[in-house]
């Protein structure tokens, strides 16, 4: 499948690739006067002021002939039924003077529901953000994701394998976190790379960035979030390198301020690593793993705990499980067709794209087995201008801190070797930084069907830890297994077995503490 397939509008909404044009009004455009601590017109006619969209692309704000994306839009204010104020990164302040009072407030209403795309953190649970941040600003956690080598190594390969992309280039560095991206940019070549990172580990970019006498004048740290950026970074800038990847590539929605980050501040033709992510899904059969979900709920069916019958709770704890997406390494035996793939073009894709993200599919069955529902994986791609490098996440692949994803049915589809499953795999995202996905699959050509329709990506069961069952490719370790320290150092070394579990181990205690403090808030 191609990447980014146009959907159907409905219910008036409209569909991320289609073309549209918004609330439109004539205004007057006025500029602030400090002397005279009033606001006039800046002598020119009334201007045509409209929200646009052409195909495939971000919404636009239109002021005469003059398009400005709405990430440069800071704020609105409306200071009376006539009037409203532009707030803007590069521009400054902005009056707009409209005679016709409800098309005025029309136009504010929409503008403001199109700039919430942009507001990125404003527009998420609090305890969801304050659990983000304190997580990446420990320097522990910092460590662990530096140590997963398949993730470092192919990071510092797609840079500094690529010099005409950076040798004397600005470049921008987003979430950077303890600035590993940000030196692998110098090493390349890069003039200056702005740091970008909103928690507190901007603190150690800068010590990292001092103690290394050929890293401290080329790194600019910017210790706040994108969204929030005044004047800190001068101009545009010509390559922009970020990890915003989660879990199925989406989770977390950090790829949705780096797609603002494009938008505000590289340079037309600016390169971009990673400038492209590919979703992964096939059918899986796993009975051992449709049995423990199945199972989970035994619990449960105490007919007589301390004189009480808990059955009643049964299909409430089962339904609870088969929510959980499961968070593990796949078996490639487990999967029972060829992967159907969905392309997304970080250079070109709209933020507004990625709040419904819909995969359908068609899989034709290798053999026949029960279908227990659908694994999925991504692929990140680093097409410099000297050499393309892939990160893959699939399940021949060596181990990495994403694992794969299988998102369960409940009641799994028997098929035969040579039918055709269809359906469709829906994501919706949510204010936990994360999506609910629902999934539905058929026989080709039957009434069969099963379905999950409430999936919730951000509340995963790690079961790489949970289960004695799981599988472990080669070169990963086991968990819980003794791991023998190297000599000499007595250094965890990138890339190592042990390295990548710890990472495993910090990753999967900061997910169950998010999803703690997400669920205490909704009580």
């Amino acid at each position: 499948m191609n990447g980014m397939s146009d959907v159907a509008s409905t219910n008036g909404k409209v569909a991320p690739n289609e073309a549209a044009e918004g609330a439109e009004v004539l205004a007057v455009v006025c500029r602030f006067d400090g002397a005279k601590l009033q606001w006039t017109a800046i002598g020119e006619p009334a201007k045509k002021v409209r929200l646009s969209k052409h195909s495939g692309k971000n919404w636009k704000l239109v002021i005469g002939n003059e398009d400005l994306s709405l990430a440069e839009v800071r704020s609105v204010s409306n200071l009376g039924p006539d009037f409203l104020v532009l707030d803007m990164f590069a521009k400054g302040h902005m009056g707009l003077k409209c005679e016709d009072h409800a098309r005025l407030k029309s136009f504010l209403e929409e503008l403001s529901k199109r700039r919430a795309d942009y507001e990125r953190f404003e527009q998420y649970e609090e305890n969801s953000v304050q659990s983000y941040f304190q997580y990446y600003a420990k320097c522990t956690n910092q460590q662990n994701m530096l140590q997963d080598g398949v993730r470092t190594t192919t990071y510092r390969r797609a840079i500094v394998e690529n010099p005409d992309d950076f040798e004397g280039k600005t470049a921008l560095d987003l979430g950077a976190g303890s600035g590993i991206l940000s030196f692998f940019s110098v090493q390349a070549g890069a003039e200056k790379v702005y740091a970008v990172e909103a928690s507190s580990m901007g603190e150690v970019v800068r010590a990292l960035a001092d103690g290394n006498s050929f890293l401290g004048p080329k790194i600019v740290v910017v210790n706040r979030p994108l969204e929030t950026i005044t004047n800190e970074v001068d101009g545009k800038v010509d390559v922009l390198v970020s990890e915003p990847i989660g879990t199925f590539l989406f989770n977390e929605r950090m790829i949705e301020s780096y797609l603002v980050a494009r938008d505000r501040f590289l340079k037309p033709g600016g390169k971009m690593f990673p400038n492209a992510g590919t979703l992964c899904i096939a059918p899986f059969s796993d009975a051992m793993l449709h049995y423990e979900q199945q199972n989970k709920n035994a619990f449960w069916k105490n007919t007589d705990f301390y004189g009480i019958d808990l059955t009643p709770a049964v299909p409430r704890c089962t339904k609870e499980h088969f929510r959980q997406p499961i968070v593990d390494y796949i078996n490639p035996e487990c999967l029972v067709s060829q992967c159907v793939e969905k392309r997304f073009d970080f250079a070109t894709v709209s933020v507004e794209a990625l709040q419904n993200i819909d995969m359908e599919f068609e899989f034709r069955i290798s053999q026949p087995c029960l279908v227990h529902g659908l694994a999925g994986w991504f692929d990140a791609y680093f097409e410099g201008t000297n050499q393309t490098v892939l990160l893959s996440t699939a399940p021949w692949c060596p181990g990495t801190h994403w694992y794969q994803i299988r998102y369960l049915l409940e009641v799994p589809l028997a098929v035969n070797a040579g039918q055709v499953i269809e359906g469709t795999l829906k994501m919706e995202a949510n204010n936990l930084q994360s999506y609910y996905i629902k999934l539905f699959m058929r026989i080709k050509g039957t009434d069969i069907s099963s379905q999950n329709d409430c999936i919730d990506l951000k509340d995963p069961e790690y079961r790489f830890y949970s289960s004695a069952n799981t599988y472990v490719p080669p070169g990963t370790g086991a968990p819980g297994a003794a791991q023998q320290q190297p000599q000499q150092t007595g250094q965890v070394m990138p890339g190592t077995p042990q390295s990548q579990l710890q990472y495993q181990q910090a990753h999967f205690a900061q997910t169950q503490s998010a999803a703690y403090v997400a669920s205490v808030g909704q009580q």
